[in-house]
């Protein structure tokens, strides 16, 4: 329980005191140096409310900590990998950690300058990503990201619904019957379903 509402305490705090961004985003760092990822997770957002977009990437290697690929994805999406080969490990551990192999494995091939920890944590990973990859995907497996895209498209996580139908479309289309490529990229062509309903409530 503590856990649960030390976060929430710290966020009143710093919305009352309002101290400037980039405090929180040391504390934050603080935090997840220390372990203490639900308290950083907290201080990078603050950070990011109170002007700091760069806090975004932060808030999901937080979020990778604690578990929550999915939601790490989403607020990897505000900024486009290359820039912190760190924090590229982390998106690829959020990846591969949502079962997201392809893009995992194409974010870790990117990593040449990284330290040698974690270059050698990404040919371990990439070896494991491999071997998940190697026989020809089941249709089972395919329908299964088909399925996650829809889910997450109804749910209007568009950055997620278009990674799984991506994930579906290369899976699919190292079969030979290419089964679940055209329903993967119709998909993907497809406006939300918010767009369809004249905009995101």
């Amino acid at each position: 329980m503590i856990a649960t509402v030390l976060p929430i305490a710290v966020l009143a705090l710093a919305i009352s005191a309002g101290p400037a961004a980039d405090e929180h985003l040391l504390a934050g760092a603080g935090a997840f140096r220390d372990g203490r990822f639900d308290a950083a997770l907290v201080e990078f957002r603050v950070a990011e409310q109170l002007g700091a977009p760069e806090a975004a990437p932060y808030a999901a290697a937080a979020l990778v900590k604690l578990g929550r690929p999915e939601d790490a994805l989403e607020a990897f999406a505000s900024s486009p990998p290359g820039g912190d080969e760190l924090l590229d490990w982390y998106r690829a551990l959020a990846c591969y950690d949502a079962r997201l192999y392809g893009c995992a494995d194409r974010l870790l091939a990117r990593l040449t300058g990284a330290g040698p920890k974690t270059a050698a944590a990404a040919r371990e990973l990439r070896a494991r990503i491999d071997r998940v990859l190697a026989p020809v995907p089941s249709i089972a497996s395919v329908n299964w990201y088909l399925a996650r895209c829809e889910e997450r498209r109804a749910q209007r996580r568009s950055v997620l619904a278009a990674a799984y139908c991506r994930e579906a479309a290369d899976l699919g289309a190292r079969r030979p019957d290419r089964h679940g490529v055209a329903q993967a990229t119709a998909a993907l062509a497809r406006p939300e379903p918010a767009a369809l309903q004249g905009g995101r409530r």
